[in-house]
Formats: C-alpha cells, structure tokens, sequence
C-alpha cells in the first residue's frame, strides 16, 4: 500500500495547538500553517526529514510549486473537516 502524498500529524499531549502536514515522498518534511495575525497565514515547512533546498537545488520552482500543492490540499482538507461537522450537526438534529 502506497503512502498518500499529504498526511495530517498532530499530538495532543505535548503540542495540542498545532497541526501538521506530513509530506511522505521525498524530500520528506513535516509543515504547519503560520499566522502572522487575523488576516495572514501561510504553510511553512518546520522540520525536514530530507533536505528539502538540497532536493530542488536544479529547480528551485519546484520547492515553491509543492509548497502551492500542500496548501491547496491542506484547505481542501479544512473544507472537507467542515462539511463533516455539519454533517454530524444535522444527524444530532434529526434525533
């Protein structure tokens, strides 16, 4: 069985405000969304697991289009976490 591409990693005990993205394929890095304040944020890596400028270092553009890649998938994933809540909300309601 094949790794999805994104995955989301948190832990509660010891770091229960944030949520990370794991990127499963090389260069292997964890990510995070970081805000700035109420009205900026962006995906950042945090930790690398593969060097991650090393990897790209022939096309720099690539680092940037994968960083594109995992926020899109990360809001798609906001998105679908909401959905699921109000789906939940309206069964609790049917009862």
């Amino acid at each position: 069985m094949a790794l999805p591409k994104f995955m989301i990693a948190d832990d509660p005990v010891t770091d229960p405000e944030n949520e990370y993205i794991f990127h499963t394929e090389p260069p292997r890095f964890f990510a995070k969304r970081v805000e700035e304040d109420e009205d900026h944020a962006y995906i950042d890596i945090v930790e690398e697991l593969d060097n991650v400028d090393e990897f790209f270092k022939d096309k720099p553009e690539g680092k940037q289009q994968l960083l594109e890649d995992l926020e899109d998938w990360y809001y798609a994933y906001l998105e679908w976490l909401e959905e699921e809540e109000e789906e939940e909300d309206e069964e609790d309601d049917e009862f």
